[in-house]
């Protein structure tokens, strides 16, 4: 059957555990910091630190921006018989041409237009600002120079740092020249402790180029923005609107030589065609002239129209095989400029094999370098980068069979023609009589006449080409001002010490959520659903004065100010022990903790201290018969004492100090026993509780803490009421609920709960509680934030 009365109990013990699982408040994580705030400091400051240590000797970098537009390559021919299908436009005139961007021949260009060989060694002071009218020799030995103050004012002196030895002196306005190099002083451009720079290969300064150089196509547009990135904020600009000139120009001279080297071709064959035709005329005259002339045939002048057709088919065949070889180039490797002079071709661009193998090389081209781009990009020997390579190894290969494979079947089809046109003069040789004679001669004289008439026409074209060839990539804005990128010391040092604040504050909520300890009132009544009674606050008096050893004492209320908050505390401690009181008869009250150490007897000692004041008449006796102290705290010899009385070596009134304080009386312990647990159970016990019930108003017991020993449990299931006394930040709240179990267990009353040692950082407002005990609110900073926070995970 239920017990009303336990049922009544458990209910309010849910609503106290309810009412301390309430929502986290913003005080709540502000007294964490509070409370933590060394950690989030130091942690603040330590990120700050380290960010200022690396990023002081930081190079800092700037950016320039470019924007051009890729034009299709139709635009460079004023005829259409070279073909730019819709294949070609993808991979030739946008992906192709900013791939030119990344190629050694361009950033060499760069660097021979602006002297990059020379560079200065102090990333922090500019070129531009120290030197001007830079010639450097392509040849100019590699080398580091330093450039100092001579001996004599205005007089300067180039020293070579690798041998360290002088190389000239002279004036500050006098041209200073070197091996290979020759450059202008800016007038106060030298720094105080001199110039130090370097002259490095142009391979060196063009990968530095490249390196520098990252692109971006703009959607669904032809347009291109450019960047280009270094350490030198006057030199950006520059090397970035050379490097659009370039991308220009090589486009540009790419058409231009496809036009030349077709123009070549044709007049090398327009010339033999010549040479051909005015011989077969001079042939045909002398043979008329000896011989009678009659009409041809109609199958005859057939047979010549047929012929005369063939040989213009095979003759642009020869163009294209001479064309397509000479853009082929003899090198087994084929770069981004091969690739373009082959996408570019009429008989390429009608081949979807070919097209398909330079639009995937070029793909290849693009994915390897925004691999290794940069200075975090991956460098050769990368197992990423070494596929990619593989792969464009086999495009290579691929592309090589393919184009082989239009080359050869370019061969074919001249050999057929060759073939189909030898056959036809085989058969018109077979015409009989002079009448044949005559219609092979001019047969042979219009063929050639038309050969030469169709190479002279493809000539005029082909210079016309060459001539009008335009630029089919123009700027539209040039290099903007060179601007920072990154973040500056300042800033690093900003967001380092935000870094290390939010580092710190996640180390307080985690310590905060480690910490198991009870510090607050809602922490008690979270743990284990029992009132606050009492917040003693953390005093050094107090705490001097508990402990496990044998020598401390225990502070006496009367030593204290009266308005000490100590003080106060024991007061409220006694009110609220009133209205349990007043709740339920209330005379005999234990007092244990958990634990040693909590301050215990502190708090028995003041409670019945106070109970005195407030009038009532109160005996307070000192259950702990293993370490007892209650006689030390009012001065007193342990003996005879309530082993004394137990024993019946002594009677109650022997063994009691009366009016130690006004109203209070003291039985100490009396000597240590070897079985206190058995004594405090035993029918004297009973008899000694029930003589000074009849005496007193109150009786306080101090008794042994409730883990290690049974002492306080067999007092406790005797008492009115048990009063637990926690200590805040060292009770852990296993150790509280164990000792609230073995309590309930021998089914002691506990009134409540007396937190010991509380912080002002953890309950600001210790020292008012309500005095309904099923409503008490705890008013703390933390409120258990790190338990709810646990419940919460």
């Amino acid at each position: 059957m239920t017990d009303p009365t336990s049922s009544a109990r458990d209910s309010a013990v849910d609503r106290r555990r309810s009412a301390a699982t309430r929502e986290i408040h913003i005080k709540d994580l502000i007294a964490v910091v509070a409370h933590h705030w060394k950690l989030v400091t130091l942690l603040a400051l330590i990120i700050a630190g380290a960010a200022y240590s690396s990023g002081k000797d930081s190079v800092s970098l700037y950016q320039s921006l470019l924007t051009v537009r890729i034009s299709s390559p139709k635009n460079t021919f004023p005829t259409n018989d070279i073909d730019v299908n819709e294949i070609a436009l993808r991979t030739d005139p946008i992906l192709s041409e900013v791939l030119v961007l990344t190629t050694q021949k361009l950033a060499l260009g760069v660097t021979r237009a602006l002297d990059l060989q020379l560079e200065i060694a102090d990333p922090s002071v500019f070129r531009a600002d120290v030197l001007a009218g830079i010639q450097v020799d392509s040849a100019a030995p590699r080398g580091m120079y330093r450039l100092k103050s001579g001996p004599s004012p205005g007089s300067i002196e180039l020293w070579d740092a690798g041998s360290d030895s002088l190389l000239q002196t002279l004036a500050r306005n006098e041209r200073v020249r070197g091996p290979g190099f020759s450059f202008e002083l800016i007038p106060d451009g030298l720094p105080e402790g001199g110039l130090d720079f370097r002259l490095v290969s142009p391979e060196e300064a063009a990968a530095w180029v490249s390196g520098g150089v990252s692109y971006a196509v703009r959607t669904e547009t032809n347009a291109v923005d450019i960047t280009f990135t270094a350490s030198d904020r006057t030199l950006v600009p520059h090397v970035l609107n050379q490097t659009a000139i370039h991308l220009r120009d090589d486009g540009a001279e790419r058409a231009r030589a496809i036009a030349a080297q077709r123009r070549r071709y044709i007049d090398e064959q327009k010339t033999r065609a010549d040479l051909d035709l005015q011989q077969k005329l001079r042939e045909l005259q002398k043979f008329k002239e000896g011989n009678q002339i009659t009409d041809l045939s109609a199958a005859e002048r057939s047979l010549m129209e047929s012929i005369k057709e063939l040989e213009q088919r095979r003759q642009s065949i020869l163009i294209q095989l001479s064309t397509l070889g000479s853009a082929l180039g003899t090198s087994d490797t084929m770069g981004v400029e091969t690739l373009n002079r082959l996408a570019a071709l009429e008989g390429t661009t009608n081949n979807a094999a070919v097209m398909f193998q330079i639009d995937n090389l070029l793909r290849l081209y693009e994915q390897r370098r925004a691999m290794t781009a940069g200075a975090l990009g991956l460098r050769e020997g990368n197992p990423q980068v070494d596929a990619v390579r593989q792969r464009i190894t086999s495009g290579q290969a691929a592309l090589q069979r393919a184009v082989g494979a239009e080359l050869e079947s370019l061969a074919n089809n001249r050999d057929v023609l060759t073939g189909e046109i030898t056959g036809l003069r085989e058969e018109l040789s077979t015409f009989p009589g002079m009448e044949t004679q005559v219609a092979r001669l001019e047969i042979e004289r219009d063929i050639l006449r038309e050969t030469y008439s169709y190479l002279l026409d493809e000539y005029e074209q082909a210079q016309m080409r060459e001539a009008t060839v335009a630029a089919y990539i123009s700027i539209l804005d040039a290099a903007s001002p060179a601007g920072r990128i990154g973040t500056d010391l300042r800033q690093k040092v900003i967001l380092g010490f935000m870094v290390g604040l939010l580092l710190g504050l996640g180390g307080a909520f985690f310590l905060e959520y480690l910490d198991q300890t009870i510090k607050t009132a809602a922490d008690v009544e979270r743990v284990i659903g029992v009132p606050v009674l009492g917040l003693i606050p953390y005093e050094s008096k107090l705490s001097s004065g508990t402990g496990n050893g044998a020598s401390k004492s225990v502070v006496v209320l009367t030593e204290l100010s009266p308005d000490d908050p100590s003080a106060e505390a024991f007061r409220a401690l006694r009110t609220n022990v009133t209205f349990v009181a007043a709740e339920r008869p209330i005379q005999l009250i234990s007092v244990t903790s958990p634990g040693p150490g909590e301050g215990k007897s502190t708090a028995t000692v003041n409670l019945a201290v106070t109970l005195a004041q407030g009038g009532s008449r109160v005996l307070l006796i000192d259950a702990d018969l293993r370490r007892p102290l209650v006689h030390r705290a009012f001065g007193l010899v342990d003996q005879p004492g309530l082993t004394d009385v137990l024993i019946q070596r002594a009677s109650l009134p022997e063994a009691v100090r009366p009016e130690v304080m006004p109203k209070l009386d003291v039985l100490p312990s009396g000597p240590t026993p070897p079985n206190p647990s058995e004594l405090l159970g035993s029918e004297a016990m009973q008899r000694l509780i029930a003589d000074a019930r009849r005496e007193y108003e109150y009786i306080v017991i101090d008794t042994p803490p409730t883990l290690p020993v049974t002492d306080a449990a067999v007092v406790a299931s005797a008492a009115d009421a048990t009063i637990l006394v926690f200590r805040s930040g060292d009770t852990e709240e296993a150790a509280a609920q164990r000792a609230y179990a073995q309590l309930r267990r021998v089914h002691a009353r506990i009134a409540g709960a007396v937190l010991n040692g509380v912080h002002r950082r953890n309950d600001q407002y210790y020292s008012y509680y309500s005095n309904d005990r099923d409503t008490v609110r705890e008013r703390s900073g933390i409120r258990g934030l790190g338990a709810r926070l646990r419940k919460m995970l």
